[in-house]
C-alpha cells in the first residue's frame, strides 16, 4: 500500500465542482474512523462559470437523497419543479407529412406478458383507444403529464412518491445551493486564480502556482474548469474525441421566457425539431428556460435567430438570444496521472436526454469506488477511464437513436442525419437486433442509463418496427393483451387518482404562496449564463472553511450524521 491522499484539490466551481465536493465530503468523511480527508475547492472571482443541467433524470433523486439534503428546501432555493419525461415534438411525420409527438416517460410497465416483451403485442395488435401510441400503453406518467399532475401526493414529505421523477431547476441556483451544503460539511473554499501548474518528473500534478496565494501543492486534482480543461486539456494534453461526425449540432441559442399560464404547469420537458435542430422548453417555477441547438452547417447565427424567434411566436417578443458555441465528444482518459475531469472538461454530449448531472455524478462515484493512494495503481485509473467511457458511448448512442431514425423530408438537415451521419457500430448493431427481436432487459444486460425500454419506446415511437414481422409474435395471444389493457387501464386510474395538479404540488410542497419571483439572465438547457455570486472589486485572496459561524441557511434531511444507517447504501 502506498501513502494515502489526505487532500484532494478541486479545480473550478459550478454545477460539477460543488456537486464533485458536496459528495466527497458527505461520503468520505461523514462515516470515517480516521483522518478526515480534506476537500478543497479553488474557485476563480474572474472567470464565469457554466451551470450544467437545468432538466435532470430520475437518478437525481437518489443523488440528493444520499446526499441528506432536504428536498422541500431544494425546491424553495433552486425554483424546482417535477419532470416525468421528454415530450418530443416534430422528429418525426406521419403518413402525411403532418408532425408526430411522443414521451420518452420515466416510469414504464414493461413485464413480461405470458414469456414473451409486451411490446409484442402492441406491434401485432395495437392499443385500446385512448392508447394508439406505444408510450401510452406502457406507462402512466404519459397520462400524469397530459392532465398536468405531480408524481406524489400533497401528504408526501419529502422523496416519497406514487410516480418515478425528475426535476427542472436553476443551475445557478443550484451550483450555489451546493456550495452552502458544501462549505457547511467542512469543504474549504478558495476563492484565487490559477496562474500556472507544476509537474513533477512523472508528469504527475505537484503543485498550483496562485495569483493571490502563490504556490499550493497538490495530491489528487479534479479538474472541473469547463470546456476549457485547465489542466486536463492545456497542461496534460489528454486527446479529444470528436463526435460531430455522429452528431451534427454545434451551436445553440439561449434566452428565458416568462410563464403565460403558471397554474397549469407541465410536469415535462419539451423537445420541438425545427428545420436544423431542436428547441428545448424547460418550465421552472419562476420562468421557463428555452434554446436552440442547431448545426452552423445548415443555419448561419443569423437564420438560427428568426427560426427561433419565429417558432417562440409572442414569447419571443425582444427576446435577445445569446449564441453559445458547444463541443460534442469525450476525453480518451479523463483520468490522467494525479489528475481527474469531471463535468464538461470531461466531455459532453448535447443535453437532449438531460444527462449532464448525470454524468458528474456517476463520474464521482466511480472516483470513490476506484479511490487510489499516491501511488496511483494504473489499474485503478484504467477501470475509471473504460466505465466512463462506456457510459458515455452509451448516452451517445441513445442520442444519435433518436436522429437517425427520423423519417422527416422537409429538410436537408433531418435527410443528413438519417442517411449521411456514422452511426457508431454498438448502435448500429443494436437496431439490426430489433429488426429481429424486441428484448427485455435483464441481470445480463449491463446498461447506465438507457435501457431496451427506452429504446423500444423510442424507436417504436417513431414507426421503426412498422414492416418488421417478428418470429416471437406466433407464441403471443390477443386475450393476453386485452387483459393487460384492462389492467393497465385500472392501475393508471388508481394512481391518476392520487396525483394532484403539478401546480398545486409545488405550491403545497414549498409551502409558500407568495406568486413566483421573475429572474433574470440567460439559460441553454444544460447551461446556465454567468451570475458571479461575488463581488471582483478588490477581490483579496480567501480561504472560507466550513464553520458555524457562517450561518448557511441549509436545512438537511437527517440533522444527526451518527444515527444515519449507512449500512445499507449503494452509490451506483
Amino acid at each position: 500500500m502506498g501513502e494515502q491522499i489526505d487532500e484532494i484539490t478541486i479545480v473550478g466551481g459550478g454545477t460539477a465542482g460543488w456537486l464533485t465536493a458536496a459528495f466527497l465530503v458527505r461520503y468520505m468523511n461523514l462515516r470515517s474512523e480516521e483522518k478526515p480527508t480534506k476537500v478543497t475547492l479553488i474557485e476563480s472571482p474572474n472567470v464565469p462559470t457554466i451551470g450544467v443541467g437545468e432538466a435532470t433524470v430520475p437518478t437525481m433523486v437518489s443523488l440528493l437523497a444520499s446526499l441528506g439534503i432536504s428536498e422541500k428546501d431544494f425546491f424553495k432555493r433552486c425554483n424546482t419543479t417535477f419532470k416525468l419525461g421528454v415530450r418530443f415534438s416534430n422528429w418525426n411525420h406521419d403518413a402525411n407529412g403532418n408532425p408526430t409527438s411522443f414521451y420518452h416517460p420515466f416510469e414504464t410497465t414493461d413485464s413480461q406478458l405470458a414469456g414473451q416483451n409486451p411490446a409484442y403485442h402492441f406491434h401485432k395488435y395495437g392499443g385500446p383507444p385512448g392508447r394508439e401510441n406505444i408510450d401510452q400503453c406502457f406507462s402512466v406518467c404519459v397520462a400524469a403529464i397530459e392532465k398536468k399532475l405531480g408524481p406524489k401526493g400533497l401528504e408526501h414529505g419529502d422523496y416519497e412518491k406514487h410516480l418515478n421523477y425528475a426535476y427542472h431547476l436553476d443551475a445557478g441556483k443550484f451550483a450555489g445551493f451546493l456550495k452552502e451544503v458544501s462549505i457547511e460539511r467542512g469543504v474549504n473554499h478558495v476563492l484565487d486564480d490559477v496562474d500556472d501548474v507544476e509537474q513533477d518528473e512523472r508528469g504527475f500534478i505537484s503543485a498550483l502556482q496562485l495569483q493571490r496565494q502563490g504556490r499550493r501543492p497538490v495530491e489528487l486534482v479534479i479538474d472541473c474548469t469547463g470546456f476549457r480543461g485547465v489542466i486536463i486539456n492545456q497542461v496534460l494534453k489528454v486527446p479529444f474525441h470528436d463526435y460531430s461526425k455522429y452528431l451534427l449540432n454545434n451551436r445553440a441559442l439561449a434566452v428565458q421566457i416568462p410563464h403565460r399560464d403558471l397554474e397549469n404547469i407541465e410536469p415535462c420537458t419539451t423537445s420541438t425539431a425545427l428545420g436544423a435542430g431542436w428547441v428545448w422548453r424547460v418550465p421552472l417555477y419562476n420562468r421557463i428556460g428555452t434554446g436552440y441547438v442547431f448545426s452552423n452547417h445548415f443555419r448561419t447565427d443569423e437564420e438560427a435567430t428568426v427560426e427561433f424567434l419565429s417558432h417562440l411566436g409572442a414569447d419571443g417578443k425582444d427576446a435577445e438570444p445569446r449564441t453559445i458555441p458547444i463541443r460534442v465528444g469525450r476525453l480518451e482518459r479523463a483520468w490522467e496521472k494525479n489528475c481527474i475531469a469531471i463535468g464538461l472538461s470531461a466531455g459532453f454530449i448535447e443535453p437532449l436526454e438531460s444527462t449532464a448531472i448525470y454524468m458528474i455524478d456517476n463520474f464521482v462515484k466511480l472516483l470513490l469506488v476506484n479511490f487510489p493512494d499516491k501511488s496511483f495503481a494504473p489499474g485503478l485509473a484504467k477501470r475509471f477511464n473504460d466505465d466512463t467511457e462506456r457510459m458515455m458511448e452509451d448516452i451517445r448512442d441513445f442520442i444519435i437513436l433518436h436522429y437517425c431514425a427520423n423519417n422527416r423530408q422537409d429538410s436537408e438537415y433531418w435527410r443528413v442525419a438519417r442517411e449521411e451521419m456514422v452511426i457508431p457500430d454498438s448502435l448500429k448493431s443494436r437496431l439490426d437486433d430489433f429488426k429481429h427481436t424486441l428484448p427485455v432487459t435483464t441481470d445480463f444486460d449491463r446498461s447506465f442509463l438507457f435501457e431496451n425500454s427506452s429504446y423500444i419506446l423510442v424507436l417504436g415511437s417513431k414507426g421503426y418496427f412498422d414492416d418488421v414481422k417478428y418470429p416471437a409474435e406466433r407464441f403471443i395471444a390477443k386475450q393476453d393483451w386485452d387483459h393487460r389493457m384492462a389492467e393497465t387501464d385500472a392501475h393508471e386510474n388508481r394512481i391518476l387518482s392520487k396525483l394532484p395538479n403539478h401546480y398545486e404540488l409545488l405550491r403545497s410542497f414549498r409551502g409558500e404562496t407568495p406568486e413566483p419571483v421573475a429572474s433574470t439572465g440567460v439559460s441553454f438547457g444544460g447551461f446556465q449564463g454567468y451570475q458571479p455570486t461575488v463581488s471582483t472589486a478588490g477581490a483579496q485572496a480567501t480561504v472560507q472553511f466550513g464553520s458555524a459561524a457562517m450561518k448557511p441557511a441549509i436545512k438537511f434531511a437527517k440533522k444527526d450524521a451518527d444515527k444515519e444507517d449507512f449500512s445499507g447504501s449503494n452509490i451506483l
